[in-house]
């Protein structure tokens, strides 16, 4: 099984190289939860796989239409409240973080409200409310879904959602798993049997990319080599000068 281990987040840099190119990687192996952290940040491909689909989704405006009342006044209240509360923001780091891992959630924080309580929907106009997203770290040991097969929640995000001993009332947060759960598919990124990251099926892959990007290197550096040592003939060349060039080429 394919895991980081760090102390503090230190030398997360160096850390991807090592674990990239090492054997322990092998063809079917999971990333866990430190590792798909890595890629994300410092491998070349991790971020453009887990964003590009969701900039995609969101490069086009929604389409709005109310069938009853003031059409217009109402959509231009809506789209100003949206972009209030940076609405498509905290859409696209709960789908980031739902790539990256697995299963990320996001909740909605009333200010003077319990947490635990359910929500009231005909208060939020004059309440001052905050959302906030949850990676699988924040929420583990919350998220363990239903194993028993005749369970009405079998497999289903159904509880409340614990942070930090803080519990957050099931109205108050959305869970978002990146693909199904599969039975007994246990998904070490996500800590429990849920989604599964982006990085699970390309993990080998990933890691081939990163020995590709060190062999060019390497090469370059042999290339860089041979053009600095290689001195040009005069305008006069004879066979001596030939000769001793041969023999450098050789050596090299």
């Amino acid at each position: 099984m394919a895991e980081l281990s760090l102390s503090n987040g230190a030398g997360l840099g160096g850390a991807l190289s090592d674990m990239m190119t090492a054997d322990t990687i092998k063809p079917g192996d999971p990333p866990g939860y430190y590792l798909c952290k890595t890629i994300y940040e410092f491998h070349p491909l991790g971020a453009k796989l887990v964003e590009a689909p969701i900039a995609m989704a969101q490069s086009q405006a929604r389409e709005i239409a109310v069938s009853r009342g003031p059409e217009e006044r109402v959509k231009k209240a809506f789209l100003d409240e949206w972009a209030k509360i940076s609405a498509d923001k905290h859409i696209f780091n709960l789908m980031r973080l739902s790539r990256i891992y697995g299963i990320a959630s996001i909740a909605l924080v009333v200010d003077g409200e319990a947490s635990d309580t359910p929500l009231d929907p005909a208060k939020l106009a004059k309440a001052d409310i905050s959302f906030n997203v949850f990676d699988p770290l924040n929420t583990a040991g919350s998220l363990v879904l239903n194993l028993n097969p005749n369970a009405m929640d079998f497999l289903k995000t159904t509880g409340n959602v614990s942070v930090a001993g803080q519990v957050y009332h099931r109205s108050r947060v959305v869970v978002k798993l990146n693909e199904e759960p599969i039975y007994l598919g246990y998904t070490v990124s996500s800590f429990g049997y849920v989604g599964r990251s982006v990085y699970q099926r390309t993990l080998y892959p990933l890691r081939s990319f990163i020995e590709t990007m060190v062999t060019d290197a390497m090469v370059a550096r042999k290339a860089g080599l041979i053009v600095a040592k290689m001195k040009a003939p005069g305008a006069i060349v004879n066979q001596m000068q030939q000769v001793l060039a041969g023999i450098k080429r050789s050596l090299l």
